[in-house]
């Protein structure tokens, strides 16, 4: 049977992804004046500017940034440069907003401070998007280092040897020889940044709520605000289409780019002094981490004093009398929280390894590469593309507010990235291993041979498909009410992001409150993120540079 091991996995992803954005389009039809007379409230244009702003602005600075960083990376081979590096990238978005919250935060936020700004500009139209896209960048230069990274370190020593004797320098190497190299990877890591910025909701939403006005207002947000602020089901489902139209071209795009075999295409470079350019490297290296872990550590201070010393001007940056007060109370409020998110990431992890795996198998043993392109592509489209139809799903299944709403929707994320990075290994698989077995009469090879084989890839799929829903709040937002309920049969599936952004909407500024809050969602997944970092890093490489 040639769909044998495949048919669980195509069914899922045509349930929770294919059906859906169908639907959507449906949605529209039926409701057009429905759909049509939300441009009377927001402005299609300013919210389409807004998320091409938001998007590239991401997009842009991430990756260069993360080259940038990747070289230092590749050069020192340090582990230092590398955990830094990737420090945003285990931070929930919901938290990484709560974070410069508190350090934009105008003339006493770290932030504001150091750059003399008297003025939050969250709070003025002009700066608030740029602000919001800054803390994207914040948050996005993470997976562009650790793709550019794994692309550097893909060519082949000779390479480097060969241009160590004829004397070049690391600058001419890096802009001449290694950036042709990389420039795949490269590219690769401009479109996913791009197409993930686009649906990103979690940011603008928790910083602005699209605001002032509608200035940072992107197309998830206007998902949302017409779903529940102007209950018009059918103007949500306008947006969520548009998203998903603009959203396929750069999904299209990293399925041509995967396609294609590579570039020659170099950067020019002037013959700069090794010494020279390792000062400057790691002067802007230094700069760029001290950017990417301050707001870590800022947020871990403001956590741990009492609020007296939070609106003090000049900011205090030092630890000082130091209470745990507020991570105590944040910590009790948030079991709940804790104990669903946990649920919730363990299931989605664990249906996204056992859905994947054997479908990449087959698939890569038939050349079923129209599955690969598919699964890539519905891993490109935002969240908001698919919400509406999984939100009636869940209603007629009367699974709103459940575990289970989450457990099954959100895997169509972490289960096609999956896919697609066990797609690749077993696409390299030596197949003497199956030769071997089958001389020796195995049955059951997959089970026997195959799997144990897979061990490292699956622990990779399971870490970061457990990491995606921990980070989640648009679905978490969208399917659930209310916090676990503490009892059997359990009712409420509220996530700890969904705590953290409680923190937030209590009325008055508290910065102990938020900071406290951000930690206790941000901190499990700190921890798995360094003890499985070797995983996760594998992951990366095999699902975002394999065949690069």
């Amino acid at each position: 049977m040639k769909f044998k091991y495949s048919l669980p996995y195509l069914i899922y992803i045509f349930v929770f992804g294919v059906i859906p954005v169908v639907l959507t389009f449906f949605f529209v039809g039926v409701g057009i004046k429905s759909a049509l007379s939300m441009f009377s409230v927001i402005s299609p244009y300013e919210v389409l500017y807004n998320t091409f702003y938001f998007a590239l602005f991401t997009a842009v600075f991430s990756v260069i940034i993360g080259y940038i960083l990747a070289i230092t990376a590749d050069i020192t081979n340090s582990r230092i440069v590398y955990i830094l590096a990737i420090l945003p990238f285990t931070i929930p978005f919901t938290s990484s907003a709560l974070i410069w919250l508190i350090s934009l935060y105008g003339g006493y936020g770290w932030f504001s401070y150091i750059l003399g700004l008297k003025y939050d500009p969250l709070y003025f139209s002009k700066t608030a998007l740029t602000a919001v896209s800054m803390v994207s960048v914040w948050s996005s230069i993470p997976i562009a280092f650790l793709i550019i990274l794994a692309s550097l370190r893909s060519i082949p020593k000779e390479i480097k040897e060969a241009s160590q004797t004829d004397g070049l320098t690391l600058s001419q190497y890096y802009l001449n020889i290694a950036f042709p190299y990389a420039l795949k990877g490269i590219l690769l890591a401009f479109l996913m940044n791009f197409v993930l910025a686009m649906g990103n909701f979690d940011l603008p939403y928790v910083m602005t709520q699209g605001g002032p006005g509608f200035s940072t207002t992107t197309l998830p947000l206007a998902v949302y605000d017409m779903m529940f602020d102007y209950s018009n089901f059918a103007g949500g489902a306008f947006f969520a289409i548009i998203l998903a139209a603009i959203a396929s071209i750069p999904a299209v795009g990293i399925i041509i780019l995967i396609k294609t075999k590579g570039f020659k295409i170099s950067l020019p470079a002037a013959r700069i002094p090794d010494k020279l350019f390792k000062y400057i490297l790691y002067v802007v290296t230094a700069i760029v981490l001290v950017f990417l872990d301050f707001p870590v550590y800022w947020m871990v201070l403001v956590a741990l004093r009492p609020p007296n010393l939070d609106f003090h001007y000049p900011p205090i940056l030092y630890p000082k009398d130091v209470t745990y007060s507020y991570i105590i109370s944040a910590f009790k409020a948030s079991v709940p929280y804790l104990i669903s998110s946990i649920i919730i990431g363990s299931g989605v992890g664990l249906i996204s390894v056992f859905l994947s795996a054997p479908a990449a198998y087959e698939s890569s043993r038939n050349s079923r590469f129209w599955t690969l392109m598919l699964s890539i592509y519905l891993y490109a489209l935002p969240s908001a593309s698919f919400v509406i139809p999984i939100y009636i799903y869940m209603a007629k299944l009367n699974l709103l507010n459940t575990w289970w709403s989450l457990i099954l929707a959100s895997p169509i994320f972490t289960a096609t990235y999956a896919f697609w990075m066990m797609f690749n290994y077993y696409l390299d698989l030596p197949k003497v291993y199956e030769e071997a077995a089958e001389i020796d009469g195995m049955k059951n090879k997959f089970l026997r041979l195959i799997l144990p084989l897979s061990r490292p890839f699956m622990t990779a799929s399971f870490l970061l498909s457990f990491i995606f829903a921990w980070h989640l709040l648009f679905y978490p937002l969208v399917l659930s009410d209310t916090p676990y309920n503490m009892r059997f049969p359990p009712y409420g599936s509220e996530t700890i992001t969904i705590f953290a952004l409680n923190a937030e909407t209590q009325g008055s500024v508290n910065w102990g409150l938020l900071a406290s809050s951000a930690l206790i969602a941000a901190l499990p997944v700190i921890i798995l993120s360094y003890i499985g970092e070797d995983y996760i890093l594998r992951g990366v490489y095999s699902g975002g540079v394999k065949g690069v």
